[in-house]
This record gives structure tokens, sequence and C-alpha cells, in this order.
């Protein structure tokens, strides 16, 4: 668990399943060229890293640029309610701090016994989640509550990483069990962390979880196949795939929608897009099936979906011309 600044990724009811011919299409709005998302809110606001490798939060055609805790870079990974946002950004000194964002003010939520942190997730009540690195690059979980910034430990070896929170304060995330022997997902919630298991394979981790407590991630079905899956009723469902052996699920809605990217059965490493996916009522849908209009665009990734099936999703062109979308019925 290594990784950069820049590197942070992380209920209404239909009456039918959707197909590509029964339902209405969505329309793409584009964010600014080289924008890359990371969530979306309830409103459609959507977060994420811009070209200048800077946090910015996008409403309706309008974005506002998160600035900086003093360094050059920063990166907004969530967004809550009243648009608190969550993230990180580099210190004067060159070292990540996590931040909440709200009405035009970055506050520096500190580091974790002097490490550099990292903010993944927030929840209505300004509860930030994340991770940060220890001495030797480990991953720690922690949450932000009340100012304070506090370890909620791991699956015995401690190393763990938080990467969703909801309104009643649940977290998600991935951790190591105790001697390095596998990586599982996990919620934690009152001092109790539980190990959701995987689909067979050794490893899963979780992206996001949502107010029913029900979690979106992935986990290997064996040593080769990595698939989506959505936790509820305490099992772990095998969302399948596009036909690839790769299948990540990146966020879900209350009414336990879900997206995130996957292979397809052609797909040749290095050479082939993934596609975003929509998983809905048990199917998995190809979004770029779903989107009208989408010309030489391919949506590539979906990072947020909200309970109204706004989406945030990056698309690119055979032309290497990338960047965030918001999708909408």
């Amino acid at each position: 668990m290594r990784h950069s600044l820049l590197a942070l990724v992380l209920s209404s009811s239909l009456a039918a399943p959707l197909t590509a011919h029964s339902q209405t299409l969505y329309k793409m709005t584009f964010l600014p060229p080289d924008t890359t998302p990371h969530a979306i809110d309830a409103s459609g606001r959507i977060v994420g890293v811009g070209a200048d490798g800077r946090g910015f939060l996008w409403a309706r055609g309008v974005i506002t640029r998160l600035g900086t805790l003093g360094g050059n870079g920063s990166a907004a990974a969530a967004i809550g309610a009243n648009a608190q946002v969550a993230g990180a950004s580099e210190a004067k000194n060159g070292v990540s701090h996590a931040f909440m964002y709200q009405g035009d003010v970055l506050r520096d939520l500190g580091m974790l016994n002097g490490r550099p942190s990292f903010g993944t997730a927030i929840n209505a009540r300004g509860q930030v989640a994340g991770y940060a690195l220890d001495r030797n690059g480990n991953d720690r979980a922690f949450v932000v509550s009340g100012g304070k910034m506090s370890a909620i430990g791991s699956l015995g070896s401690g190393v763990a990483r938080a990467t969703g929170i909801n309104g009643a304060g649940t977290v998600a995330g991935m951790s190591f069990l105790r001697g390095f022997t596998a990586q599982h997902a996990f919620t934690y919630a009152n001092g109790v962390m539980k190990d959701l298991g995987t689909l067979g394979g050794p490893t899963s981790t979780a992206a996001a979880i949502n107010e029913r407590g029900e979690v979106a991630g992935m986990s290997f079905v064996n040593d080769d196949v990595q698939h989506a899956f959505l936790y509820r009723g305490g099992a772990m469902l095998d969302i399948g795939s596009l036909g690839g052996p790769y299948t990540d699920a990146r966020a879900l809605n209350n009414a336990g929608m879900v997206v995130g990217y996957s292979t397809q059965a052609n797909h040749v490493p290095g050479a082939s897009f993934s596609h975003a996916f929509l998983y809905r009522d048990g199917v998995m849908h190809d979004l770029n099936d779903l989107v009208a209009k989408r010309g030489i665009w391919t949506v590539l990734d979906a990072v947020g979906i909200n309970d109204a099936q706004q989406i945030a999703a990056y698309a690119c062109t055979l032309y290497d011309e990338c960047r965030a979308v918001l999708l909408e019925l």
C-alpha cells in the first residue's frame, strides 16, 4: 500500500431493469479538459483533480479551485453535505496533510503521529476517513471526528486504509491480515473491525459504503481473476464483469446501484480501454451502451453515483483527449 498524493482515488427506486432500449439514455456533460473525477454529491457536484494538479469542485459549469496548504499539489477525494470536501494537499514542506474544504476555506486536518495523511471520504456530519503513512510507508487508517484524528486499527497486521464512511460513522476499507498473509475488505463501527472476506481469492478491497451499510469494492475470485462485489446482508455478492478478468467497483448509492470499471472479453493489457459499468438489479451494464450521443468518446471509469442516478465518470477519445464527465438521465 504505497502511493503518491495524486493517486488518490475513491434511495430512489426504479420500476424496471435498465436496458439501452427501454430506458432514457444518459446525457453527457463535459468538465474542463484533463480533469479527473473522484466523487459526486447528492446535487451533482463533482470533485477531483484538475489539469494543474490541484483539487477542484465543479457545480453546473462553474469550477472552483481548492488551492493547496502551501505546497504544489492537492487532490479532492470526496464530497459530502453542504459542499464539504475531503482530500489531501502538500504543505509548504511537501508533506501531505488531509484537509476539509468548506465555504472557500481549506482546513488542515493535521497528521497522524506526525506522519503524512490523506483524506479519502467524508460523511454528512463532517467526519473524515483516510489513512496516514508510517515510517515504513505502510498505511494506518484513521477517522477525524470533532477535530481529532484517531487511528482505528487493522485486521491484525497494523496496516489498513479507510476508504469510505457513512452517516452513522461506519467506516469501510481494506487491511492486511496478521502475518501479512492476505488483504481483506473491512467495515469498522463502535470500535470493532469486521473482516468481509473475499469471493474466494486471496484479496479484497472496499471502495465505498452507503447509508444502509452496504459496501462496494473488488475481490479476487481466484489467483488471476478479480470481480467487483456488493456486500449486503452479511454476504459478499459477485456482481461479475463485462467479459474480462478485471472489474472494480468504485462507488454505490443508497439503492445499491454500483458503478466502476471492467475489462472486456477481448481486452489486451496495455492496449485496450476498460469500460465503465452500472450494476443494477443483478445486471452489469456497459455505460457506453447507455449514453446518448457520445460520439468518439469512451467512458472508461465511473467513480461516483448519487440517489438521483447522476454519475461522475472519466471519458477519453482515441486521440488521448480525456476529461471528467457528468452523466445524468
